[in-house]
């Protein structure tokens, strides 16, 4: 081992991804995040790269049961409609915590009542079209870093472990496991900021999304506290 502490590699690794440098492999990101607590866990950094612009994350800043909020928002269509009885089987929640979400999502215009309680996604919103990357760094214990970007699945377009470069051996022998299961491998080298690339993430669809929405809620947060106008 090179001595090098998880910190130190986390450091390294965030200024690099916020470098702009444009990296073989690994896009610039409109927005990169660490630590930020999922529903799967602690993603060690999350990046969004927007279409639209990430001021569209904002809509999702509005709501502040972001748990049952999301859950709810995730079952909800454009047109279709969704009972106040469907939402409670699908979600399990009481009727006290359905009535204050439903309100809440009503008076920030994200839905609109059809009917009587039954609601649609309003038709004023624009869902953010977004690639989301989920990064989970280790200095070693490959299981465990695969084990967890998996999770990352549920919300994230890609998932990728982030090794440093001494582990190339060891990581060299399960290239055919974490291409099975579409799981990017980098090796970073902390001093130089060099990366090589051992297996490639493909693009796939989020599994869930529920842990999507509630994901994209919590770089909403982040993004609003950063971006707040201070102007008196």
């Amino acid at each position: 081992m090179s001595g090098i502490s998880e910190l130190q590699m986390s450091i390294s690794f965030e200024e690099l991804l916020k470098s702009k440098i444009h990296l073989t492999g690994i896009p610039v990101f409109d927005i990169i995040y660490k630590e930020v607590v999922c529903q799967q866990g602690i993603a060690d950094f999350v990046g969004v790269i927007s279409k639209q612009g990430v001021e569209t994350l904002l809509m999702f800043d509005d709501i502040e049961s972001l748990d049952s909020g999301t859950l709810i928002f995730s079952l909800l269509k454009p047109k279709a409609s969704r009972s106040k009885h469907f939402l409670k089987e699908k979600t399990g929640l009481s009727d006290k915590t359905i009535n204050r979400v439903l309100k809440e999502l009503l008076e920030n215009g994200i839905i609109q009542e059809v009917k009587e309680e039954s609601y649609i996604l309003s038709s004023n919103l624009t869902v953010p079209r977004l690639d989301i990357w989920a990064f989970e760094l280790k200095l070693s214990n490959w299981k465990r870093a695969l084990f967890q970007a998996l999770q990352y699945k549920a919300f994230a377009n890609y998932s990728v472990v982030v090794f440093p470069m001494e582990k190339k051996n060891v990581l060299s022998k399960q290239i055919s496991l974490f291409k099975e299961l579409n799981v990017g491998i980098l090796l970073f080298d902390t001093k130089t900021k060099n990366l090589e690339i051992l297996v490639h993430a493909k693009k796939e669809k989020p599994s869930s999304k529920w842990h999507t929405f509630f994901t994209l809620g919590k770089l909403a947060n982040q993004y609003n506290s950063e971006n707040k106008d201070t102007t008196p």
